[in-house]
């Protein structure tokens, strides 16, 4: 089956050089020059994201299936844990997880060995009550370390020590807080607070932040707006996927170019799409976005929590995960025979890292055909 959107495929070549330079020469051993042959990397430059929406209810969509099989590691060591609403990010040859419990751990990667937990749970100064690791593109730090409570954002060092750097927001209501957060380039991060998607500048010491985007969907007002965001600033890409409504959208970094995947209908039935009055009575779509350079990945259940957790305690553990390019093209969708909520993908080598809750060693690891 082909893809639902077809486009043309643009190559460009990316040079990248010191000094800006594109050829060097060295001397070998013998004294003979040398031209320097390290190779360069081609990049698929991405077609322009076409606006609009599609309708996708009821349709095979996806050319490519799977099932995989992932591998449970056993810790080689005696450390203990059990992770509580962790974010993960992979970076160098380190796992660091936030965990309302901890709040930080740090794991050698791909060993997933703990290596060091970091920061104190407590409303004190330097303390976390919720705490989220964020990836950083700045050069300076390995992560960022966010209380989604208070505000306040650190940058976790090569040497595993913090460093304040601003507080990104004023709490003035019980809603303000923040589950997760994502890099907006170098010196910026974005998250969702309530029904908005915001940017705040690193640059400066102002909580001062902009309103890129309302996410709230006209359909279905009553609804809380609960999702899932990922960027990936290089590409100039925001995607979010919904929790309880089967909706995606793609988006560029400043939000003005949207496109959205609607798999629900034109029109929605309030009274059969939700019961507002407990939430995990209702099914859940989406639950996390992950990227790459090329391709976005969503993780997504179909079910009630209810559902699941009678599932699990069968034995009977599976979701889904849905492969997408970086314009909203369905590419792939993969059953795996675990159930997370929590996960990470190394962009390197398209490895995705579970948490199951259900293990007392809690990594589950999936090798993706990337």
């Amino acid at each position: 089956m082909k893809p639902i959107f077809s486009f043309s495929s643009l190559i460009v070549l990316s040079l990248s050089a010191c000094g800006g330079k594109q050829n060097t020469t060295s001397e070998d051993e013998n004294g003979t020059l040398a031209a320097d042959t390290a190779a360069v990397e081609i990049i698929p430059e991405l077609p322009p994201l076409e606006a609009g929406e599609v309708f996708l209810k009821g349709k095979e969509v996806f050319p490519e299936e799977a099932e995989l099989t992932g591998t449970h590691i056993v810790e080689p060591d005696t450390f203990i844990f059990k992770p509580a609403s962790p974010s993960m990010l992979v970076k160098d040859s380190l796992l660091i997880m936030s965990s309302k419990d901890a709040p930080f751990y740090a794991f050698r990667y791909p060993a997933l060995t703990h290596m060091k937990t970091i920061g104190k749970r407590g409303n004190g100064p330097d303390e976390f009550l919720l705490p989220v690791a964020v990836e950083s593109l700045d050069p300076a730090y390995l992560c960022y370390m966010l209380d989604g409570y208070n505000g306040n954002l650190y940058g976790l060092g090569p040497d595993l020590e913090t460093h304040f750097i601003k507080k990104t927001f004023d709490r003035k209501s019980i809603r303000d807080y923040v589950e997760h957060a994502y890099p907006a380039g170098e010196k910026a991060i974005v998250y969702q607070m309530g029904s908005n998607i915001y940017r705040v500048s690193l640059e400066n010491d102002s909580v001062q932040r902009e309103k890129l985007y309302n996410l709230r969907l006209k359909q279905v007002k009553s609804i809380p707006t609960t999702g899932a965001l990922c960027t990936h600033p290089e590409r100039d890409r925001m995607v979010y996927a919904y929790k309880y409504t089967k909706i995606i959208k793609f988006m560029d970094m400043e939000a003005k170019t949207v496109r959205t995947l609607n798999f629900e209908q034109s029109g929605f039935d309030e009274k059969t799409l939700a019961i507002q009055n407990g939430l995990d009575a209702n099914v859940t779509h989406y639950m996390q976005v992950m990227a790459t350079r090329d391709h976005v990945y969503i993780t997504h259940s179909g079910r009630t929590p209810y559902v699941v957790a009678a599932e699990v305690q069968k034995g009977n553990n599976y979701m889904f995960l849905e492969k997408y390019d970086w314009n909203g093209n369905p590419v792939k969708r993969y059953k795996l025979h675990d159930f997370c909520v929590y996960n990470v993908i190394d962009p390197k080598t398209g490895t995705l890292i579970m948490t199951t809750y259900y293990h007392d060693d809690p990594f589950v690891i999936y090798h993706l055909d990337d």
